[in-house]
Order: structure tokens, then C-alpha cells, then sequence
């Protein structure tokens, strides 16, 4: 972990995680967050800005997104070992 915040008041996380690693170095890192991070700006921060990577959870309320990834099938790829 590079860093922890608490959340103000009358906010919530989403803003906070950009906050908080907007003066962190992440490139060539990867930034793993939970279901309520899944959000495209989030994303394209991590990866555009940060030059960084991600791994978010992807759960039942985000139902075209987890369609999109069971549409590619990925238990037929073997893991890199």
C-alpha cells in the first residue's frame, strides 16, 4: 500500500482515490480498487495521466461491463506462468 486517506465528509471515494495519488508516482505500477472505483475516469486517470495499470471488480450493477467480460471467454486462456 503507497497511501491511505480518509474521506471528507459529504464526499465519498471516488474523488478521494484521484486526490489521493495525484501527486504519487505510479508509472508502471498497478493500482487495484474495489467495485465502487470501476468507473471510466477513474480509469482513463490511472492509465492516461498515471501511465499506470489497473485491477478493479466488476459487479452485477455495472451489467454491460460484466457482459462485455464474460463475452471474451477468459477461462479458455491459460494464465502466464
Amino acid at each position: 500500500m503507497i497511501a491511505q486517506e480518509a474521506v471528507k465528509e459529504k464526499s465519498n471515494e471516488i474523488p478521494a482515490l484521484r486526490s489521493m495519488l495525484k501527486d504519487k508516482d505510479i508509472e508502471g505500477c498497478i493500482i487495484t480498487a474495489d467495485a465502487m472505483h470501476t468507473q471510466k475516469e477513474t480509469a482513463r486517470f490511472i492509465v492516461q495521466d498515471k501511465k499506470a495499470d489497473y485491477v478493479f471488480t466488476v459487479k452485477d450493477n455495472q451489467k454491460n461491463l460484466l457482459d462485455d467480460i464474460k463475452a471474451l471467454d477468459l477461462e479458455s486462456i491459460p494464465p502466464c506462468i
